[in-house]
Formats: C-alpha cells, sequence, structure tokens
C-alpha cells in the first residue's frame, strides 16, 4: 500500500465525514442591513473610518489599472470566554467592515450548542461562511476553523491532518477573484504534543492534500503555525510567508506570549502571487480602569498580487 494510499484510509476510518471534495458549493449570504454601531463611548473609530477610506480609495485604484489584489486575513477570535466575546464583538466586525478583507480565515473557532462567532461575523459582514471542523454535528462543542469570503465560492473541502486533535481539520475554498480561480486553504498547523516530527507529518499531509486537490490553480495557504520560519518554509516548497519583517510577528490571543514559532500568517505561491504588505489586526485596547494596555492583537491581513499568466510564445 502506498503512503498516500495509507493516508487516505486512516482519514476515513477516523472521521469519515471528513473528505477531500465535498460538494459543488452552494453559498448562502444573509442580506442584512446592519445599522451603523459607531458611538462616542468606543475608542479608535476615527482611525478605523480612516482607514476605510484608504480602503475604498485602494479598491477604486485597483479598478482602474486593472490589477487583481486580493486580501486575506488569518485572525483569531476574542472568545476566551463569553463575556470577552460579548465585549469585543462589535470592535472585531467595525474593524472588519474597514478593511473588507476578500477572505477572512478564523483560527481555533468554538462552536456551542450551534451558536459559532465566527458565522455570526460574516451574516453581519454579508459574507459566507464554512465552519471547518472534524467533530460531529451531534457533539455539544464542536472545534474548528472558519472560512469567511465576499468571493464567489465555486468548490469547498475539507481533510484531516494526522495525527488528530482538537484542531486538526485543514480546508479549502475555491473563489473566483474577477476571471480567475484561486484556492484558499485554512490550517491550525499547531499540534499537541508540538514537536518537529508531528508538525512535519501534519505539514505533508497538508501538502500531499493540496497536491491532489488544486489542479494547478494559485493557491495560498491562511493559517497559524508553530514551527519557526525555516522549518516553515522548507514545509512547504513553492510558497512564501507574506510577513517578511520578524519584528510583525502576530500570535493567537489564546497562546499570545507563550506561543513559539512563525504564528499567523498568509504563504503564497511565489510562481502565482506578489507579496504586497501585510498589516496586524488590532483592537483598541481595554479599558483596565487606569492600567496601561497595549491594542489586542488578533492577527494579520495580507495583501497579494496575482500575476498575470505568461503569455504563450508562438511556435
Amino acid at each position: 500500500m502506498t503512503a498516500l494510499a495509507e493516508h487516505g484510509r486512516r482519514s476515513q476510518q477516523i472521521a469519515t465525514e471528513v473528505t477531500k471534495r465535498r460538494r459543488p458549493k452552494r453559498k448562502l449570504i444573509v442580506m442584512r442591513m446592519i445599522p451603523p454601531a459607531v458611538t462616542g463611548r468606543c475608542p479608535g473609530w476615527l482611525l478605523l473610518l480612516l482607514l476605510a477610506t484608504t480602503v475604498a480609495q485602494a479598491h477604486a485604484r485597483q479598478d482602474e489599472a486593472g490589477e487583481r489584489l486580493l486580501t486575506v486575513a488569518t485572525l483569531e477570535l476574542p472568545t476566551l470566554d463569553e463575556g470577552q466575546w460579548e465585549q469585543r464583538r462589535d470592535q472585531v466586525l467595525q474593524m472588519l467592515e474597514a478593511l473588507q478583507p476578500d477572505v477572512i480565515a478564523v483560527q481555533r473557532v468554538l462552536q456551542a450548542q450551534g451558536r459559532n462567532p465566527a458565522c455570526w461575523l460574516a451574516t453581519r459582514l454579508r459574507y459566507s461562511c464554512d465552519f471547518v471542523t472534524a467533530d460531529p454535528p451531534s457533539q455539544p462543542l464542536r472545534r474548528g476553523s472558519a472560512m469567511l469570503t465576499r468571493l464567489p465560492v465555486s468548490e469547498d473541502g475539507v481533510t484531516l491532518l494526522h495525527p488528530p486533535g482538537q484542531y486538526s481539520a485543514a480546508g479549502m475554498l475555491r473563489v473566483k477573484l474577477k476571471e480567475e480561480l484561486v484556492n484558499i486553504y485554512v490550517a491550525r498547523l499547531r499540534p499537541d504534543p508540538d514537536e518537529p516530527q508531528v508538525r512535519r507529518h501534519q505539514a505533508s499531509d497538508l501538502m500531499t492534500w493540496i497536491g491532489a486537490t488544486a489542479e494547478g490553480l494559485p493557491s495560498l495557504i491562511a493559517g497559524d503555525f508553530s514551527a519557526d520560519t525555516a522549518e516553515l518554509v522548507s514545509s512547504a516548497p513553492g510558497f512564501q510567508p507574506a510577513r517578511r519583517n520578524p519584528g510583525e510577528r502576530v500570535d493567537p490571543p489564546s497562546v499570545a506570549g507563550s506561543a513559539r514559532g512563525h504564528g499567523l500568517d498568509v504563504l503564497f505561491q511565489v510562481k502565482h502571487f506578489d507579496g504586497l504588505g501585510q498589516q496586524a489586526l488590532k483592537l483598541p485596547p481595554p479599558d483596565t480602569g487606569g492600567t496601561e494596555a497595549g491594542p489586542l492583537r488578533l492577527g494579520v491581513m495580507a495583501t497579494l498580487r496575482l500575476q498575470s499568466p505568461a503569455p504563450v510564445s508562438a511556435p
């Protein structure tokens, strides 16, 4: 039996609902008019308004130039407890409304009794939401990630990375950027135990799955990576991190201060994309009753440019 066949056999045994390709995407978007939630009590809104203007101007320049720019955010929501999420969710929503990423990959999502904070955001942003999990629907608490997008989706898929864990399901969306199809993969490569051999196994599973599903289309990976940058690049041939400055590393809020490795980032295929920049996704500092606190860093957003196809030479 080949290694690929063994990989497929183990995946089917562990979670029969997890497959390489599930279905043609039937996209459901909740169209809801959301009144502005800006209040004078919330700090940082002037910055968000300026940011929204800058993003709108960038989109206008993109349309004029005919460039195919793609913005991809990867982040973790402040959901350490229900009270924190209730206090912060409107700020997260307004930040994302200002930035308008084309795709949002949400790491470490907890869905309890059908309530999913990532999909709550999607309905208000009027994005589609795909919850990626290996947990059965009957389980009261399901763990996974979520893929949100405002772009048309033609296909989606999910697979299980080995060894299996709470967040070892990886997902894929095939979206349409103008007239080009692009594959977006999401993965949380932060296994438990976090050992080099385990990381390499999960990375190998992910790259094998990408090779089986990409169909030669431009592809990228939005994720959270516990491997250091050198190990990460060597385990994902052909992909490059969007982050260039090591000092701009962002850890997920749930492991901030104790995490190791590369952190949250977007990996893109160098033969298909140009990396134009990356910015941290931050919320205003919490109200700590006079105690100084820095902004809450949730993740990063990468701006990529899809390269034009190489001209075909005449025979």
